[in-house]
């Protein structure tokens, strides 16, 4: 039973003076409050900062996601928004119980599949008693001995109300029961595999993998070779490296420093020693090394500071241990391993206590310790982190740094920061229940992006749960979207040739950029809320949205799209543009740089020309002119600007041509308007979509197009659209088709359609009465050839009155 204890005081950092900081609060853990944020440097703004890293024995997924760019969030505000002076370190757990495991099961499956390579028969009786071991451990209502043919039968029909969504024992379902199907599908999965007899072998080995790795693993673990450490860090290496790729293809920005537990070793030694001579440490008979939790306690009666009520949860003190931590006599069950004896199988290193390895929570307080000394600002992780980890990290490193005589208590970390889960259907999104999607299987898929992904993060509370819905997705896309419609409008407004800037005489916008501003420094002084912060955003848009776009001044529309942009690239929702960039919008939202001197000035000629031919009197040749609409003069001919100088000089000669049909009178040559929207349009559907650019006219009389990329979305709608019209050509082509074959066939007479060799007697409507041999037709083929006969004589005549025509 989880003890019901409150959260012990939280020392504040000494008072700053106000007006050197922002009112900045941040939720604190340590509280469970908003409380002022004041760093330990705050006359120089500098900020410590420790974030719990990625344990590398597998692929991140969107749950890690949610983790760490809710984090890059946050540390972007800090360093882009207020102007913090932010060091960030994070660690990566490169050795630990999940790694062991994982890189020895991994080895000895891939020694397994060398030594079965040339035939399935000799690996079957080992996943035959894998399948049995797996669902001993895992299916308890399924009797081990099943037999793989029936397996899959039996097994659902024994999990039937948790595959129905139920759970167990009718309480609400949630990762007990997310856990169980998990583990029904590698068993199902296992067993077809077993009893299949045609499968090929990679697929066997794929299919029975999951109960081959853990059944193998208690076969041969401890015989192992773990003095090659480079069992465990050839996979290490590969997911940290694939990590990193990860989180920058989010574009999170990198740490400024980034701690291995494998470089610890030493230092982590020292930091054990140090809490053992402070009389806070004991070591066990097998060789492991204990916090002493009551002699702590006695001391310092704080532990645990985030989740006190969770003290006596032996589940997830067990889960803190480590699957691989040895039954051992400890004074009690909330001391932790802070060193383990390594066992048989196990990577170990030299101790005063014997060989043997870091306990899980000490490397964070070694690593943080040594590169932020006695006290950080900021320390972050997801919140599944918080107990038992953070709290013991929090326990061993008072302990550390408290001194030997235990006359002070020591606060290690000033704000503790947690960011919440990502769920699916009510569960976690989490590698041991595998029901992940990796950040790269989502980054490749239609409709998500690294935008898209962090639009979504910012929707929600960083540290509340965030659980992916429809309407969660439709949220994010429709803000993204007018975001991206204001760039490419404003981007419109403000393009090569527009109307000079000058100071506004319409304040009303410029009021609205000042409110957004004044409303987002609150949101973010409120613990970072960033959902409020977008409806500032989207709200400033809306007021720019209703103005009208003749009365909008340049001076305000610019300021707008410069605070806009800067937000976006402050919030990581621009790639790796800096935050000082001066180009208005982001990545998609405007046309290329190249084409800006060409398109913008062909776009309102354009626009006139349609103007002009679409009006009652129609366009005449002494309107054609493009005096008042050429290309910046002097510009450089480079490569980048030639197809869009092309596509200019293409349809100014297109216009002189059409000028010189009747140069001897100002009245329209004939057809004249016709012809010179059809060439406005060829310019929009043709030569500027074949650059990626389109013009989007607009429905209001009179009102310019908007010059814009093109979208994803706008070529699947114009590839929908062609595929359309080609299934309707294709369809009338198949009409006329039939259409001609049926008129072939009817000039064929009815009268002579059966005077063949098939018969040899005829009535005078040419009828048959005798087949070949004399013998006369059957009333039922008579039947059938009359019905025959009247559809030709029907053709016949069809097409006898077209011949007519």
């Amino acid at each position: 039973m989880a003890a019901t204890r409150e959260q012990p005081p939280w020392r504040p950092p000494p008072a700053a003076d106000p007006d050197a900081l922002p009112p900045l609060k941040i939720y604190n853990s340590l509280t469970r409050t908003k409380t002022p944020f004041t760093p330990i440097k705050w006359k120089t703004k500098e900020v410590s900062w420790y974030a719990c890293g990625p344990t590398v024995y597998d692929d991140a997924h969107l749950g890690h996601a949610r983790n760490y760019v809710s984090t890059d969030i946050l540390r972007r505000i800090l360093l882009f928004f207020f102007k913090f002076k932010v060091r960030f370190v994070m660690n990566v757990t490169d050795i630990d119980d999940k790694i062991i495991l994982r890189g020895r099961q991994q080895h000895l499956l891939a020694d397994f599949i060398a030594k079965n390579a040339d035939s399935r028969d000799a690996a079957l009786g080992t996943s035959r008693e894998a399948l049995k071991a797996y669902l001993e451990k895992n299916l308890p209502l399924v009797a081990s001995d099943t037999p793989p043919a029936q397996a899959g039968n039996i097994i659902n029909s024994a999990y039937d109300d948790v595959l129905e969504g139920k759970s167990l024992d009718g309480s609400p379902p949630g990762d007990r029961e997310a856990k169980i199907r998990m583990h029904i599908k590698t068993a199902v999965t296992a067993s077809e595999a077993i009893k299949s007899t045609s499968i090929p072998l990679e697929d066997f080995f794929a299919q029975t993998q999951d109960i081959l790795l853990p059944y193998l693993d208690s076969l041969h673990g401890h015989s192992i070779n773990a003095e090659d450490h480079s069992i465990f860090t050839k996979l290490t290496k590969k997911y940290e490296a694939r990590f990193m790729e990860d989180v920058r293809a989010l574009n999170c920005l990198d740490p400024d420093d980034i701690t291995r537990v494998t470089e610890y070793g030493p230092q982590i030694v020292d930091f054990v020693t140090r809490i053992e001579k402070h009389g806070f440490a004991y070591k066990t008979a097998d060789g492991s090394v204990y916090f002493d939790s009551d002699a702590f306690g006695a001391m310092n009666p704080s532990y645990p500071r985030l989740e006190p009520w969770n003290k006596n949860d032996k589940g997830r003190q067990a889960e803190g241990e480590g699957a691989l931590t040895q039954q051992t006599t400890k004074k009690s069950n909330a001391d932790f391993a802070l060193w383990k004896a390594s066992r048989p199988g196990e990577p170990s290193w030299p101790s005063p206590w014997g060989n043997g390895r870091p306990g899980w929570h000490i490397e964070c307080s070694a690593m943080a310790s040594d590169r932020l000394g006695s006290q950080m600002d900021i320390h972050s992780g997801g919140i599944d982190l918080a107990f038992p980890h953070h709290d013991n990290e929090l326990a061993q490193s008072e302990a550390y740094w408290s001194d030997a005589t235990h006359n002070h208590q020591h606060q290690w970390v000033n704000y503790f920061i947690h960011m919440g889960h990502l769920s699916i259907a009510g569960s976690k999104m989490s590698k041991s229940l595998k029901n992940f999607t990796t950040i790269r299987e989502a980054l490749s898929r239609d409709g998500w992006s690294p935008r898209s992904l962090r639009v979504l993060f910012l929707q929600g509370n960083w540290k509340d749960g965030i659980e992916i819905t429809d309407s969660l997705l439709r949220e994010g896309t429709s803000w993204e979207e007018k975001i991206n419609n204001f760039f490419i409008k404003a981007n419109d407004i403000l393009g090569v040739g527009n109307k000079v800037e000058v100071e506004s005489s319409n304040s009303q916008l410029a009021s609205a950029l000042e409110k957004a501003k004044e409303e987002t420094f609150e949101a973010f002084c409120d613990s970072f809320d960033t959902r409020r912060a977008m409806v500032c955003m989207s709200e400033l848009v809306t007021a720019f949205n209703i103005m009208n776009r003749p009365s909008l001044d340049l001076v305000d529309v610019r300021s707008v799209a410069q605070w806009i942009t800067f937000m976006v690239n402050m919030l990581g929702l621009n790639g790796s543009v800096s935050v000082d960039s001066t180009t208005i919008g982001w990545t998609g939202s405007s046309i290329a740089e190249a084409a800006k001197p060409f398109v913008y000035p062909l776009s309102r000629l354009r626009d006139e020309l349609r103007r002009k031919a679409r009006s009652s009197d129609g366009i005449n040749v002494n309107e054609l002119s493009l005096s008042n609409y050429e290309p910046p003069a002097g510009l450089a001919a480079e490569d980048a600007n030639k197809p869009y100088a092309d596509i200019f000089s293409k349809f100014k000669t297109s216009l002189q041509s059409l000028s010189s049909q009747d140069p001897a009178t100002s009245k329209p040559p004939q057809n004249l308007s016709k012809a010179v929207l059809q060439l406005c349009d060829r310019l929009r559907d043709v030569d500027l979509w074949d650059q990626g650019i389109y013009l989007e006219d607009s429905l209001t009389e009179n009102e310019a197009a908007v010059v814009r990329p093109l979208t994803r979305e706008m070529l699947a709608a114009r590839r929908e659209r062609e595929e359309r019209d080609f299934a309707k050509q294709k369809a009338k082509e198949e009409r006329e088709r039939e259409a001609a074959a049926k008129a072939e066939k009817g000039k064929l007479s009815h009268l002579d359609m059966f005077r063949t060799n098939e018969y040899s007697a005829w009535d005078d409507e040419g009828l048959p009465l005798k087949d070949a041999e004399g013998q006369e037709i059957t009333k039922s083929k008579t039947k059938k050839i009359r019905k025959d006969w009247e559809r030709q004589k029907k053709l016949h005549e069809t097409w006898l009155a077209n011949q007519k025509t």
